[in-house]
């Protein structure tokens, strides 16, 4: 008995004693990064541990070919997706998942599971996959000496979430649907009191619509408050449809209403813009 108490006496010593030594900081070996890319009328987040060679090799060794990989070290790596998306063809519901991977020396798979709070990848459950896709790699001219997991190659409607390590680099393609989802907010927002006229009339001109209700949608605007911004937007929709007559008109009024600009900057963009629209109408110098 007196030896256990002795025992338990110096442990409480240590115990202690640790916790009163100086806490240091040291340069984490794996660091934890966390990105956020604004991705179709959403976004893409991503959390993950980022190894490095340290004159290892990545591939076929110290990550072996062919087993479940956490796509990173330390926990699980994650993806949050803002909205729905499509890989591979799949639907992929908003929200986040566990993205895990299976190198091999020609083919990845890609997985996402529905398990965001595994460790590693030493509780992996098949059984709540979400999706398997697989993916070809390529061998880079360079070795990368930290892993990197990033968004590349942005479309409005598309992206690759690439990962790039030591001599290897696979990307995994996403699409996404923004046009039915924009389309659906201009819908809703004309019902509204504040209604997006010339947001919604931009859209338009931008994505190749019929601008028809674009040019209705700017004259609305105007006629609730006059301004260059708004002339300017309606001789742009005007010379897209080949009226250029109206297109000189509107963009001549735009020139008027931004000379009692106060603010220098924007009266001269604006004036170059419009000048612009009436060189592409053929307007006489």
């Amino acid at each position: 008995m007196k030896h256990f108490a002795a025992f338990l006496a110096t442990a409480l010593l240590l115990a202690t004693a640790a916790q009163a030594q100086t806490k240091l900081t040291a340069p984490p070996l794996s660091p934890t990064t966390r990105i956020h890319q604004n991705f179709s009328t959403s976004y893409i987040d991503l959390a993950y541990s980022r190894p490095s060679l340290r004159g290892r090799t990545a591939f076929g060794s110290l990550v072996p070919f062919g087993t479940v990989w956490r796509t990173g070290a330390n926990t699980i790596t994650k993806v949050r997706f803002g909205e729905e998306v499509k890989i591979n063809g799949q639907a992929v519901p908003a929200g986040a998942y566990a993205l895990l991977t299976i190198p091999d020396a020609k083919e990845w798979t890609f997985i996402l599971n529905r398990d965001t709070a595994q460790w590693g990848s030493y509780e992996y459950k098949p059984a709540l996959d979400v999706l398997r896709v697989k993916a070809k790699p390529t061998k880079l001219a360079a070795a990368v000496e930290t892993m990197s997991l990033t968004v590349e190659n942005l479309r409005p409607n598309a992206a690759d979430l690439v990962v790039s390590w030591d001599r290897t680099q696979v990307a995994l393609p996403i699409t996404a649907d923004p046009d039915r989802m924009v389309m659906a907010q201009i819908e809703q927002a004309m019902k509204s009191e504040k209604k997006p006229y010339i947001t919604a009339a931009q859209y338009y001109y931008n994505t190749g619509k019929d601008l028809t209700p674009a040019i209705g949608w700017v004259d609305e605007a105007i006629k609730a408050s006059p301004s260059y911004y708004g002339y300017y937007w309606k001789a742009k929709l005007l010379q897209k449809q080949g009226k250029n007559k109206e297109a000189i008109e509107a963009a001549n009024k735009s020139l008027e209403l931004v000379k009692s600009d106060k603010n220098e900057v924007s009266k001269a963009e604006y004036t170059r813009l419009n000048q612009e629209v009436l060189a592409a109408a053929g307007a006489k110098k």
